[in-house]
């Protein structure tokens, strides 16, 4: 994989989603509402407009909800047909259903109300929805790919890794460039909304809100580099996993991954000091973080980096022994 289209790609996805956070969705929360309901909410939409077009479009839209709803049950059956089923195919039992039940309510938004308790906000109800199906599917695909990692050569699995890899970056550039953004930008509009009084000045804490927000995103994006080096790392083993290039790919991982671990852990630190100490500039929306996810992977992250490194050497002294 050429890490320098990886960073292209990357670059202009997190310009794209600049864009979109800056004109598109500002209100708080409505971005994530938005991505867990998309795109059934579109289709439900759809499928409404097309069964209440008259008799024939009530027809179609039927005969569509139907094939929407089949989807699954027919990979199934093409698996069973294949001699390819496994266990974890089951959970296509489920997501059909799931589907079916899922896509009602989104062409019959008025019943979200009844079904959850959540008053008018039927939009929250589209996203818990879509992020249960996605849950599902997710986890079926997540299954599907540790069976495919667990017979493959090492070759291959090296190929899933960097494909993993390119994902989680791309998606870690999605969550600091369009929902973080969107998050401080509804954060901001809080705070105005919820003070009126024309005598307070509000642009201490928006300072505040600001900075907290470079602070948090800076170890996301050295996140987003440490990925970058892994895929060099992934590419140099490829070729020879005891040649000098691999120890020298192991050798930057590590440094760097050492650099991300401190920076992370002072940026949680001046992050939160920094609204203790102007705590009285605030006016609420305080947020303590401890990043334990992301230390856990650049840990580990730098112990792998560090074996791969270790081993190459101890083969180089080997084979000069030999």
């Amino acid at each position: 994989m050429k890490t320098k289209t990886l960073a292209i790609v990357l670059g202009i996805g997190a310009v794209l989603s600049i864009i979109a956070a800056a004109y598109g969705l500002a209100p708080s929360g409505s971005a994530v509402t938005g991505l867990f309901s998309f795109p059934f909410a579109q289709i439900g939409n759809l499928l409404r407009a097309m069964s209440l077009a008259g008799t024939f479009g009530n027809i179609a839209a039927i005969l569509l909800y139907a094939a929407l709803g089949l989807c699954p049950i027919l990979l199934l059956l093409w698996r069973v047909i294949k001699k390819q089923v496994r266990i974890e195919d089951s959970l296509l039992v489920i997501t059909s259903p799931l589907l079916f039940f899922m896509m009602y309510l989104m062409v019959n938004p008025a019943l979200i109300s009844e079904q959850f308790i959540l008053g008018s906000m039927s939009e929250f109800g589209k996203a818990v929805l879509g992020g249960s199906f996605y849950s599902v599917l997710i986890g079926y695909l997540i299954l599907r790919l540790l069976r495919r990692i667990s017979r493959s050569k090492t070759a291959e699995m090296l190929k899933w890794l960097q494909l993993l890899f390119a994902l989680i970056a791309a998606a870690l550039v999605f969550s600091v460039f369009y929902l973080a953004v969107t998050g401080m930008i509804g954060t901001i509009q809080e705070v105005k909304s919820a003070n009126t009084d024309p005598a307070v000045s509000l642009a201490m804490t928006n300072t505040i809100i600001v900075i907290r927000f470079v602070l948090q995103q800076i170890p996301v994006l050295l996140s987003i580099w440490l990925l970058i080096l892994a895929i060099k790392l992934t590419d140099a083993l490829k070729q020879d996993r005891y040649g000098e290039e691999a120890v020298t790919a192991a050798g930057r991982l590590g440094a760097f991954s050492k650099l991300t671990v401190a920076v992370t852990v002072i940026c949680s630190i001046a992050a939160n000091l920094l609204q203790l100490i102007f705590r009285g500039s605030l006016n609420s929306h305080f947020s303590i973080q401890v990043p334990f996810a992301p230390l856990v992977l650049m840990l580990i992250m730098l112990v792998l980096a560090q074996y791969f490194a270790d081993s190459s050497k101890l083969h180089q002294d080997n084979q000069l022994f030999i």
